[in-house]
């Protein structure tokens, strides 16, 4: 009930801020790109903090600022520039209820385990998405759309109970591993910080990070723009939950048995194939093409973070991911933007689908670069020591 939700309940407030405000899709989307802007740059600041204080510390104080700016809009009433500006400040404020915290808390405790740990923490996003769709469609049809900012701010505020009464690890910097056991999983060479696969990482999520969130906010509108009930559309836009909820701790459990990269990838194809079906066959492939968007999206987080922690080390993760975590805000936001434009242009989401079935492909082949974090630890592993080392 974080950040992360705000993508899933933008889609059912474009059409009723459109007809109350007069703003275009494209205009409306570019709060997505303010929120992510606004995140992108509090990121590296919050890295540093999570890396030094820990997660409990940081979510206590971001939680409560996340929930007051969305009380904020709640009570909206002026121009489109305000209207963004609150947006933004979502991203900053809110930085601290954002994927890069609660990895941050699984990273530190989960090794051996760390992909299932992953996959079931990321549920709860999947779990958002499922049912925020329809929630958010049923309230602003009973209330109005501000009425969906003051129950997410209200529910925003659950988290920050649970964590006063939560013990969450933190490993301090005097205790963390030695400099010379740095080559235990998670960083077998210490030159790969800003190296190689850290700009891989940055390049391949900012791409997968455009595409997957392409159509995310722009679902429900063209499906009531084909002639579907805003409800049903709603409803339609929900299995994209169905399948992150299913496929999250699947992928993450696959992601400790086998090649973390060539378990996603695929699933980035089958991802693109969903938007090809919705370009050509249109929306009688709303269902299954929701639920391989859903698919792929948790399979790119869990990547996300599984491949951070396995290449860099456990002391940087949460500085050296805010970054690649920060691209990947970029790219997001500026997919449903880019098609907010386009549609308003051209009246038609093809070229945006288009446009983010490259994208998936590319970003895949990317990602297939890197070098293999699995063989490495192996070839550490079989070096011989000196006799100091015993």
């Amino acid at each position: 009930m974080g950040f992360s939700s705000l993508g899933y309940i933008l889609g059912p407030l474009v059409v009723p801020l459109q007809e109350e405000f007069g703003w275009g899709r494209g205009e409306i989307t570019l709060t997505s790109l303010w929120s992510s802007l606004g995140m992108a740059l509090a990121l590296p600041f919050i890295g540093r903090l999570l890396d030094r204080f820990g997660v409990k510390r940081v979510a206590l104080v971001s939680l409560p600022m996340f929930a007051a700016v969305l009380f904020t809009l709640s009570q909206f009433e002026s121009t489109l520039l305000i209207f963004l500006v609150l947006y933004g400040l979502t991203g900053i404020l809110g930085v601290g209820t954002s994927a890069v915290t609660y990895a941050k808390a699984i990273v530190e405790k989960f090794d051996t385990m760390r992909g299932l740990g992953l996959g079931i923490m990321a549920t709860g996003l999947g779990a958002a998405g499922l049912t925020l769709p329809p929630l958010v469609s049923a309230l602003v049809s009973l209330h109005g759309w501000r009425s969906v900012y003051f129950a997410l701010g209200l529910l925003g505020l659950v988290p920050l109970v649970l964590l006063i009464f939560t013990k969450l690890p933190h490993l301090p910097r005097q205790s963390r591993v030695p400099q010379e056991h740095v080559g235990s999983p998670g960083m077998p060479r210490p030159q790969t910080k800003y190296g190689r696969e850290f700009w891989t990482l940055m390049v391949s999520f900012l791409m997968l990070g455009w595409a997957l969130l392409t159509m995310v906010p722009h679902f429900v509108p063209m499906l009531i723009d084909s002639g579907i009930t805003p409800m049903r559309a709603a409803l339609l836009s929900s299995f994209i939950g169905v399948g992150t909820v299913i496929g999250r701790p699947i992928i993450g459990w696959l992601m400790d048995r086998f090649y973390a990269t060539h378990v996603a990838v695929p699933l980035f194809a089958a991802t693109a194939l969903g938007c090809v079906l919705l370009l050509l066959a249109g929306p009688q492939y709303a269902a299954l093409t929701a639920v391989l968007i859903g698919i792929g999206f948790g399979a790119e987080i869990d990547l996300m973070s599984y491949l951070s922690s396995r290449y860099f080390r456990p002391h940087e993760f949460g500085t050296l991911y805010s970054y690649i975590y920060s691209a990947f805000m970029i790219g997001s936001a500026l997919g449903p933007v880019v098609a907010g434009f386009i549609f308003d242009s051209t009246k038609s989401y093809n070229t945006p689908l288009i446009m983010a079935t490259t994208l998936l492909l590319l970003g895949s082949v990317v990602l297939l670069s890197l070098p293999r974090y699995d063989r490495r630890i192996s070839e550490l592993n079989t070096q011989p020591t000196t006799p100091a080392l015993k």
